[in-house]
């Protein structure tokens, strides 16, 4: 037995001398490592732990990409710089109108409809495309809601009583990129195109009927007047009531005669 011990014992002490022998050949060094590994920067702003920006949070949401989508389509900027048209004007109310209906659907903070006018007013750069894709995978499985957006644009560019072939392009691409049946596509653009063929005679005294001024009155009464008589109107396109009714045959004609008033005193012969 202690035969085979001594064995084992030298057996170990061989094992532990040649292992001795190749750490002293080899040794390790700080210069053998790889001094060309690259450590990718963390990027903050995908931390799930950070608290995102709230402003960076709406432009992500369906509010912001639509508000985004409205840009693209208004060249005008109405909602945010003081408008030079009477139909810029009437623009600008109506895209007021539904950033206050977005912040009162999301019950989200006053600073909320600011923040949409600032990406309203800052999304020259981005591409309606993406926005769209964007969109549509934020309102996934509410085709009515898309729908409705879509209405909304019709809307907002008929208000002049025409609707220019760069108008009508980009929306059939919104309606493309939005996946929007043709057929509820043609519907809507029919509704608005009937809507606008009947011709309105506008003159003095009924432009002063409609908004609700007296004759004489001073300019910055009347835009005052318009805008609050826009503002009553609310589109209301979030609200789920809404979903099925048709704007070119409600609401919209209200705001044409409202605009077609303002249009008609602010022309020289009117109360200007």
């Amino acid at each position: 037995m202690e035969i085979i011990l001594l064995i084992l014992a030298g057996v170990v002490v061989y094992y532990l001398y040649i292992t001795l022998q190749e750490y002293l050949k080899n040794p390790i060094t700080p210069q053998s490592r790889d001094t060309n590994i690259k450590i990718e920067e963390y990027d903050i702003s995908q931390d799930p732990y950070v608290q995102a920006n709230p402003l960076d949070k709406i432009k992500k949401s369906e509010f912001g990409i639509m508000a985004a989508i409205v840009s693209k389509i208004t060249p005008s900027k109405g909602a945010n710089s003081i408008a030079q048209t009477p139909i810029q004007t009437a623009q600008a109310a109506m895209i007021d109108g539904l950033f206050a209906s977005m912040r009162a659907y999301a019950n989200g903070a006053n600073s909320m409809i600011s923040d949409l006018k600032e990406i309203y007013a800052s999304s020259e750069n981005t591409d309606l495309e993406q926005l769209c894709k964007d969109l549509l995978q934020a309102t996934y499985g509410e085709y009515k809601k898309r729908l409705k957006f879509v209405e909304f644009l019709f809307a907002l560019c008929y208000i002049s009583g025409t609707l220019s072939d760069t108008d009508k392009e980009n929306i059939i691409d919104v309606a493309a990129f939005l996946e929007l049946s043709n057929e509820d596509f043609n519907k809507i653009y029919d509704d608005f195109s009937i809507q606008n063929q009947a011709e309105i005679a506008m003159d003095n005294s009924l432009a002063h009927k409609i908004l609700g001024v007296q004759e004489g009155a001073l300019p910055e009464v009347v835009l005052e007047k318009f805008q609050t008589l826009i503002a009553e109107r609310e589109l209301n396109i979030l609200d789920t009531k809404n979903l099925n009714k048709s704007l070119a045959t409600g609401i919209f004609i209200d705001l044409r005669q409202l605009t077609l008033a303002f249009e008609f005193l602010s022309k020289p012969q009117g109360a200007l």
